[in-house]
């Protein structure tokens, strides 16, 4: 039954094509934006959550 109803639709064949397409441009855009980012922007984001001067969500009273 699901085959008939996917051979009935036009240009079905199209959307796994389009689907992995998509699925590498965004994967190729994301590796060229981690790869643009500068090392010592990464280096203070690592240590970020380390970082106890400043600690603005500080319960304890």
């Amino acid at each position: 039954m699901i085959q008939n109803v996917l051979q009935h639709l036009g240009g079905i064949e199209r959307y796994g094509v389009l689907s992995l397409c998509l699925f590498f441009l965004l994967f190729v855009l994301l590796l060229g934006w981690a790869f643009s980012l500068r090392k010592a922007h990464l280096e203070r984001m690592a240590r970020l959550p380390l970082n106890e001067e400043e600690n603005p969500c500080d319960l304890e009273h």
